[in-house]
């Protein structure tokens, strides 16, 4: 097929078509949304609306890019507000780039468009600072709702912790955080269907979810959960 005959075709689809169209393709590979956006006039038009790329689904995509199509593509999600570029972008600042400034702030709005991951690391990273700051992230993680279900914080905690080690293992660590102060505590028996005992975690707790995921109150749940996530920083740190 000529490149004039996918030009007439493509001029003769409404823009929102050709929008869901480059989307899709954007979601499949960089390679496909390059070769797609240099198939015709009418495509190289529609790849300049931001929405395409405010709803890119980037989970086909390298966490860190490497070729120039991934780059492009993600700097392209970036400027369009994507949630999941947004948190891939904070990411890389925090804890490779060692622009936290900057890597905080695109956690945070990431976090703000409901992004789960987002929400959970940004929230971590709070906590570890201690302080009005540890109540400010105990704040935010907890608009993930994981307090009336074990089995909803098992496996969002859960995918949380993947998503965290996959995206650690494929950049270069030079960042860590300082575990947060831990506060000595026993849950009470005013937490409904949670047993009493101390939620002091031990140093030894695995990183996978375990059976004790959601059986103690949420400031001992994550701090304990903080402390993991300094320790998988550990494990990648590069000194």
């Amino acid at each position: 097929m000529t490149s004039k005959i996918v030009n007439d075709i493509a001029r003769s689809l409404p823009e929102d078509m050709l929008s869901e169209i480059l989307k899709h393709a954007a979601s499949h590979s960089a390679a496909d949304f390059v070769n797609a956006r240099l198939s015709c006039k009418a495509f190289r038009a529609a790849s300049n609306y931001d929405q395409i790329f405010q709803n890119v689904s980037m989970e086909k995509l390298n966490f860190v890019p490497w070729r120039r199509s991934e780059k492009v593509l993600q700097k392209r999600c970036e400027a369009a507000q994507n949630a999941e570029a947004l948190y891939r972008k904070g990411m890389m600042d925090c804890f490779s780039l060692r622009e936290s400034e900057f890597g905080l702030h695109c956690l945070k709005k990431a976090a703000e468009k409901g992004h789960v991951e987002a929400i959970y690391t940004y929230g971590i990273i709070l906590i570890c600072f201690g302080g009005e700051l540890r109540e400010q992230g105990l704040r935010i993680i907890s608009s993930l709702d994981l307090t009336n279900s074990s089995k909803r914080r098992t496996r969002i905690v859960t995918s949380c912790r993947l998503k965290t080690e996959n995206f650690l293992s494929n950049m270069w660590v030079y960042a860590a955080l300082t575990e947060p102060t831990r506060i000595s505590r026993s849950c009470d028996g005013d937490i409904r269907e949670r047993p009493n005992r101390s939620c002091t975690s031990s140093e030894g707790q695995a990183w996978e979810a375990s059976k004790n995921v959601g059986y103690c109150c949420d400031p001992c749940f994550w701090d304990g959960e903080a402390t993991l996530f300094c320790s998988l920083l550990r494990k990648y740190l590069i000194n």
